[in-house]
């Protein structure tokens, strides 16, 4: 070890190699603490005397992930003030002088209206009245393909918050850590963003965005599980420019079950038909005939009304987020915010939420960082350059 290095060492403290260093962090966030010491002292031949201890290891994962989110808050604050955003919140106020590729983009080419009207002829063919697409401006205006696209999806993930200690028999908070996760994906680019809070998250966001350039000239196009937190973000932060937010179909189709299951009876199969025939409506995008369909069901077939009524509520509140999903999938474009159901499970759920687990926002926010910037594929250069590249990866 050279002086310079061990320079600012605590005693009894080590000075670990980039590999070895790098080793520790791929093991963390794949096993548990104890279970990661327990395979160091294993394959190092490790002593008790001279063992990595569990406390000792999570200390320096805690320190270095805050070091590496300190890191990403600087390059996006540095990248925010080369454009004269406001570096603090990362809102682009009016009045701020950016590229009119920015804030009035000219966005790539949609299908319109003869190759909607085509597309929908085809589609219907064969198909029953429930099932059949219907024309109408907003099928016109979906993406022709995704060239140019930007396409984000938003999600907060919360895993339980540790207490640091509870004093005689109170009892226990079931508070929760939130940690947000946006991905973002163009072509066959992608790449992963995380931190503790929604604000801090998008502010991120808008940085990266602006250094790859993918507010210039691209249609944006967000995907949420339709959370309100969520939809007052992205206008927010994305109101000055033209954008569009889709309500994944996957969480709608859950929503509705749920809604359903609870208020209709009968056999299975006539249970069942029910849900068919609202998800084929919905399917289509047409959420004024699912509320009809819901208003017609007969009073044989409903267990709680209270709970029609809420459903039809649910449906009329996220129609403006809704969309022709069946066009959108015959034309092999996105529909889901399952890219970021999978991001969520591979940098927090994975690893922080296993039964008895509780976290506190700096141990769960280090790890969240600490495996999304192993994802992008930039966890290399930080360690051997301390240096963030912010650029998506293929």
């Amino acid at each position: 070890m050279d002086k310079k290095s061990a320079k600012g060492l605590k005693p009894k403290q080590r000075l670990r190699s980039r590999s070895f260093s790098e080793l520790n962090l791929r093991l963390v966030t794949r096993l548990s603490y104890r279970d990661t010491t327990d395979v160091l002292n294993r394959v190092l031949h490790r002593e008790e005397c001279n063992s990595v201890k569990t406390s000792t290891l999570e200390d320096w994962v805690e320190s270095f992930g805050a070091s590496l989110s300190e890191s990403y808050e600087s390059k996006a604050e540095d990248i925010l003030e080369s454009y004269g955003i406001d570096k603090q919140s990362g809102i682009i106020a009016e009045g701020v002088s950016l590229p009119l590729s920015v804030l009035n983009p000219k966005l790539p080419a949609v299908i319109g209206e003869k190759q909607a009207r085509h597309l929908i002829t085809e589609y219907n063919r064969g198909r029953n009245r429930m099932e059949k697409l219907k024309y109408d401006d907003s099928t016109s205006g979906i993406e022709d393909g995704t060239q140019k696209c930007c396409y984000i999806s938003v999600d907060d993930i919360g895993v339980r918050f540790q207490k640091p200690g509870r004093k005689g028999k109170c009892k226990k908070n079931r508070s929760f850590v939130e940690n947000t996760v946006i991905h973002v994906q163009t072509e066959d680019r992608q790449y992963t963003l995380t931190a503790i809070g929604m604000a801090k998250a998008f502010k991120r966001l808008v940085a990266f965005l602006m250094e790859n350039k993918l507010m210039e000239d691209h249609r944006l196009v967000f995907f949420s599980d339709g959370a309100n937190c969520i939809r007052d973000y992205i206008g927010k932060y994305f109101g000055f420019r033209q954008h569009t937010v889709m309500l994944d179909w996957l969480h709608l189709e859950k929503k509705c079950n749920e809604f359903l299951s609870m208020g209709i009876k009968g056999a299975k199969d006539e249970k069942q038909q029910i849900k068919k025939d609202l998800f084929s409506i919905l399917w289509t995008g047409r959420y004024e005939n699912a509320v009809k369909y819901l208003e017609s069901l007969k009073n044989s077939h409903i267990k709680n009304p209270k709970k029609i009524e809420e459903l039809k509520g649910y449906i009329q509140r996220k129609s403006p987020n809704m969309t022709c999903y069946a066009l959108r999938h015959e034309l092999g474009l996105r529909i889901s915010s399952n890219r970021v159901e999978k991001a969520n499970d591979l940098v927090v759920a994975t690893r922080q939420k296993h039964n008895g687990m509780s976290w506190s926002r700096k141990g769960s926010g280090a790890l969240a960082i600490i495996t999304a910037t192993i994802i992008n594929g930039e966890m290399e250069g930080w360690i051997t350059e301390r240096k963030i590249s912010y650029r998506m990866a293929s």
